[in-house]
């Protein structure tokens, strides 16, 4: 099982890849009912209606995290939003990683000791892998550049890392 926070997991429905992640994935996407919350608050979001959808078809799971003071005292110390927080919360609980495009989140992985990867990391992956064509890595890192909050030096060093090839 892998989680996706709430800002993750709205960036690849945005982005139009989750289906492709979801297809790619040798294991269960997860998610909390506070991330599932704050994915679906705009009900009428093209986003929102595909995670809604593939919660219903039972391609992302809904699980819940025990420690809720655990949770509080995370959200609380590194700023956190809560899709954010309870994502960690749960990878803490379950040893599992992350997916997530939030720095506040990434630095809390890093001093946590918890595993974690970007969007972008996983376009790279589907690429080199052969499950996408370069015409579709390159619609998909438009809309990720397009939609998501990456600096011109992530999507530079992305760019050098497609050039590298599949397969490596």
């Amino acid at each position: 099982m892998i989680v996706a926070d709430s800002s993750s997991l709205i960036l690849m429905a945005k982005a139009g890849m989750l289906d492709n992640v979801l297809r790619s994935i040798k294991v269960q996407l997860v998610i909390t009912m506070g991330i599932y919350k704050e994915c679906t608050l705009k009900k009428d979001a093209f986003d929102a209606k595909i995670i809604k959808a593939r919660v219903k078809e039972g391609k992302i799971k809904i699980l819940g995290i025990k420690d809720l003071n655990l949770y509080k005292k995370i959200k609380d110390e590194f700023s956190l939003g809560m899709g954010e927080a309870e994502a960690i919360v749960w990878c803490m609980e379950n040893k599992k990683y992350l997916i997530t495009d939030d720095r506040k989140a990434m630095n809390a992985c890093k001093i946590l000791d918890i595993s974690f990867t970007t969007n972008l990391n996983i376009l790279a992956t589907m690429y080199r892998k052969g499950k996408i064509e370069e015409s579709e890595a390159s619609i998909f890192k438009e809309n990720l550049k397009k939609f998501g909050r990456y600096s011109d030096k992530v999507i530079q060093d992305f760019e050098e890392d497609l050039k590298n090839g599949k397969n490596e």
